[in-house]
């Protein structure tokens, strides 16, 4: 259970003051240190913050990226959005992991987490509901979540603003690599269902979705973007609504949806830190290279700047 910590992180971020020593503080108290680097440009600022929770072996290293435009879209709206679910997750998996390890219980191998932390983001026009904008560009945001130690990552965002996801909860996507996207990892199927109790829930996604913001193409929304900066499998972790809910609405955190996709989170990382979890399976990619060679442009702005 992880509602204890998701509660912490999620009556923190809730403040118009909140910013990214405040999170800080917050992990120290839990024997956590965070870096902590403030990005400024004409629309405001945000804090991103990021750590790693060491393992106690050579297991593979596992990345929680917290995806997001921002906590808060104040003036405009009070409170915590909807967009914040990502920042929320992240950081409560985080703190998990910590209070854990804290307890004796550590990972074969280590977790980097990221995320960042703006009570105070623009908005930006989108159908069916407008989108949450950001103070940084996705290429700042990547560099600064994306780590190159992450084997994995488990990119965790809203996905409520659209009509091709009509279950209220979490869901996952397909394993995106390379600009290609591979089939969906039974092993992360198995530990959804084993977390809710319910059948696994897939979310569709495009080959728009899995190229760089900014080249024109529509995107569900930002949560595959780790994808366009990375060789390591993503997987997008989902939270979703029956209905198409806007990102900068305020009330609309599901905090039990957000528990058990936190709770999915700590139990992806105890199984691919101790090398029990696939994201993809490696001999069908050697497979799918050999046969159709490399998608990696897809991952650039245009094909011929590879």
């Amino acid at each position: 259970m992880a509602l204890k910590q998701v509660l912490e992180v999620y009556e923190l971020l809730d403040r118009a003051t909140v910013d990214g020593a405040q999170v800080a503080e917050l992990f120290a108290a839990h024997g956590v240190a965070l870096r902590v680097e403030r990005v400024a440009s004409e629309n405001g600022y945000t804090d991103f913050v990021s750590g790693v929770i060491p393992g106690h072996g050579a297991g593979p290293t596992l990345g929680i990226i917290g995806r997001l435009g921002g906590i808060g879209a104040r003036p405009v709206q009070i409170g915590l959005v909807s967009d914040a679910d990502g920042a929320i997750v992240a950081l409560s998996a985080a703190l998990k992991l910590a209070d854990m390890a804290r307890g004796g219980d550590t990972l074969p191998g280590p977790v980097r987490f990221a995320t960042h932390i703006c009570p105070a983001a623009p908005t930006t026009p989108h159908e069916p509901t407008p989108f949450m904008g950001s103070p940084v560009d996705m290429a700042r945001m990547n560099a600064l979540e994306v780590h190159p130690a992450m084997q994995a990552i488990l990119s965790v965002d809203t996905t409520r603003g659209n009509r091709v996801i009509n279950q209220r909860g979490f869901a996952i996507s397909p394993t995106v690599k390379e600009g290609y996207i591979l089939r969906v990892s039974e092993d992360l199927l198995d530990i959804m269902s084993w977390v809710t109790g319910r059948m696994p829930v897939v979310f569709p996604i495009t080959t728009q979705d899995i190229t760089p913001y900014g080249n024109g193409l529509y995107h569900l929304n930002s949560i595959l973007q780790p994808a366009t900066a990375t060789a390591a499998p993503v997987v997008g972790v989902a939270l979703t609504a029956e209905v198409p809910v806007p990102g900068p609405a305020t009330g609309a955190n599901q905090i039990y949806d957000i528990e058990a996709a936190t709770r999915f989170c700590v139990e992806v990382a105890k199984l691919f830190t101790a090398s029990r979890c696939r994201f993809y399976d490696p001999d069908e990619w050697q497979r799918i290279q050999a046969r159709y060679g490399s998608l990696r442009f897809l991952q650039q702005m245009k094909r011929e700047e590879l």
